[in-house]
């Protein structure tokens, strides 16, 4: 395939929904309720440290642009592979993840000698955001 024809042939919408849950999902998955306190703790912020946004413009900007473009990979790579369907566009979105995100942060964590839920609190996080974006593109797939 095309890289040209493939950024042609995606549904937008999809993308556009996909990208936009992701984003949801970020203030959702952090938030203090769910796993905001945990992932505070983890950095040993307080929680109006933790609550204080004061200088992160840049990266509220990044996160948008980040998830953009994960759900352009993932909306090429299920039109490439040419994977439809709910259930399929998840398993997908778990699988790109895990091989990517999740051993990546494993290992990186790992040598930096993060916390392990720190760790895994950003790795569920990673596979649930993908999971949700294959998702959305098989729907539309």
């Amino acid at each position: 395939m095309n890289i040209l024809e493939g950024l042609q042939n995606i549904n937008y919408i999809a993308v556009a929904i996909a990208t936009i849950t992701s984003y949801v999902l970020g203030f959702v998955w952090y938030h203090w309720a769910v796993f905001g306190k945990a992932w505070a703790n983890s950095l040993g912020f307080t929680k109006e440290q933790a609550d204080n946004t004061e200088g992160l413009g840049g990266a509220f900007v990044i996160s948008l642009v980040s998830g953009l473009a994960k759900t352009i990979l993932i909306a090429l790579l299920i039109s490439a592979l040419d994977i439809s369907g709910v259930l399929s566009g998840a398993l997908f979105g778990v699988f790109i993840a895990t091989v990517i995100t999740v051993t990546s942060l494993g290992y990186y964590n790992g040598f930096a000698r993060t916390p392990s839920k720190l760790t895994l609190i950003n790795s569920a996080h990673s596979v649930v955001e993908l999971a949700l974006m294959g998702a959305i593109i098989g729907i539309f797939g």
